[in-house]
């Protein structure tokens, strides 16, 4: 199922040369990276996704978001042109005590041994959805939800930058999309780690699901990119 309002482009080619590959910045690997992310939500199966979304739903303690993310993973990890230089990982870490479980790491071997973390969350147009996609409090609770794990000490410690990927089950994208920039403006109660500093629109090949988010941590830019991916039935981005 092609999804033509989706704009896609190819990056700069790879080498052939393996001492070139670990040569290229973090911007020529994310490109790819945001390549095939844009490629399978132009061309995934709809019919499959929603079935398996429903069967998950039936179940007496549904993990929609973590049904998703596997799915994700396992396409792009079916996709010959990914596996040539990628491969996709699911809800591992290096210790638990520090780090959290990431839902999606994009790993290559030439990309000096970086990797490209992604946090899931579903999203609908409720504000409790948009809280827990940032930081959610009840009460006097903090849960750390999903942006504020890049700031309190577990998400991508030795990186400048992280991924979110909101997938929406209902909702107007660009409404929520609203709605989670205005949550950003927002302390993270890590002050000053977390405090937005900017935002990009349309980041990722100026398509509007996108947009990238600025924060300071540790006195120095930290960079969130975030894909908003419509998963309900009437999905069509205008």
């Amino acid at each position: 199922m092609e999804r033509e309002y989706i704009k896609i482009s190819i990056p700069s080619p790879f080498s052939n040369y393996t001492s070139v590959l670990k040569e290229l910045d973090d911007e020529f690997w994310k490109n790819w990276i945001f390549y095939h992310l844009l490629t399978f939500y132009q061309n995934y199966d709809s019919k499959e996704l929603k079935e398996k979304i429903e069967t998950e739903r039936k179940k007496s303690h549904p993990r929609v978001e973590r049904e998703i993310a596997k799915y994700i993973r396992l396409k792009l990890n079916a996709n010959r042109e990914f596996g040539y230089n990628f491969k996709a990982f699911g809800e591992n870490t290096n210790d638990e005590d520090v780090e959290g479980n990431y839902d999606i790491t994009i790993h290559s071997t030439n990309w000096r041994s970086k990797d490209f973390y992604f946090e899931c969350k579903n999203l609908d147009n409720s504000q409790d959805l948009v809280n827990k996609y940032v930081c959610y409090h009840k009460g006097h609770s903090i849960y750390d939800g999903g942006i504020l794990r890049y700031f309190n000490g577990k998400y991508a410690q030795e990186l400048n930058f992280g991924g979110m990927i909101g997938f929406i089950l209902e909702g107007d994208t660009l409404n929520i999309k609203n709605k989670i920039a205005k949550k950003l403006t927002e302390n993270l109660i890590t002050t000053p780690q977390g405090d937005l500093l900017k935002i990009l629109d349309n980041s990722i090949n100026q398509n509007n699901f996108s947009f990238d988010s600025f924060h300071k941590r540790l006195d120095n830019e930290f960079i969130i990119h975030h894909l908003l991916f419509n998963f309900s039935q009437s999905s069509k981005i205008v």
